[in-house]
């Protein structure tokens, strides 16, 4: 199966930010979190996160909010390994390095565990910041990271 590319401001900061710890397994750092998705809740019983080789951005990139209200698309990424299927059971960390947008708790992370397909959702995110561009970036252990652009307006 093909996954289609596209180019984005989101894309560039994922090859800035991301690809020395996708090609070299640096280390990153992963705060535990107060939420997770119903996903989550009925994972699978191990935590295959050493498993994702690669995080695709399916769905969220490129948004723009007006400041005070919610995201209208949640974020949502697909876990795959090195022969290219999906990872099931996989703890994604969904973090905004930025003052502008919040999840449901008021923290800057939240995690979601990936499906049997490999899908992970993020939770709601809120615009609480000033207006301009914001990133997001989730991320599976200390490799594999996708980015997503939300403009606060």
């Amino acid at each position: 199966m093909s996954i289609p590319l596209k180019r984005s401001a989101a894309a560039v900061a994922t090859a800035l930010l991301g690809v020395v710890l996708a090609t070299t397994a640096g280390q990153a750092h992963t705060a535990p979190s107060a939420v997770q998705s119903s996903a989550a809740r009925t994972a699978a019983p191990a935590d295959s996160t050493a498993q994702v080789d690669r995080l695709w951005g399916i769905d969220g990139d490129e948004q723009s909010v007006p400041a005070g209200q919610q995201v209208p698309v949640r974020l949502k990424v697909r876990a795959i390994d090195a022969d290219r299927k999906p990872v099931e059971g996989a703890v994604i960390t969904f973090s905004t390095p930025g003052p502008g947008l919040k999840f449901p708790h008021g923290g800057d992370e939240a995690t979601a565990t990936t499906d049997q397909d490999g899908y992970a959702t993020a939770p709601v995110l809120k615009a609480a910041g000033s207006p301009g561009p914001d990133l997001v970036t989730a991320g599976a252990g200390d490799k594999a990271r996708v980015a997503f652009e939300i403009t606060i307006t």
